[in-house]
């Protein structure tokens, strides 16, 4: 047995078996994406909403952020996965 089990065998196996560890799918790092996606999409949304509600509160308010009411309600009616 001690003739297959040799120094070069066993680096040999160390080796490939740590770069196919290494090239493995990350479930952790999969759901982890996921989540700051769908946090961003949230905030995009909330922001949207947002500019409505300020822009609703008074008619002089596209002015102070420099933007005119039509591009506004474009910008905030965009579906939230756009930036």
């Amino acid at each position: 047995m001690s003739q297959y089990l040799d120094g070069e065998s066993v680096a040999a196996f160390a080796e490939t078996r740590s770069f196919a560890e290494s090239r493995s799918f990350s479930w952790r790092a999969f759901m982890q994406r996921a989540i700051d996606t769908m946090r961003a999409w949230r905030t995009r949304q909330r922001e949207r909403e947002e500019l409505l509600k300020y822009l609703a509160m008074d008619h002089r308010a596209g002015t102070d952020i420099g933007m005119d009411r039509t591009c506004a309600r474009e910008w905030a009616e965009r579906p939230f996965w756009r930036a």
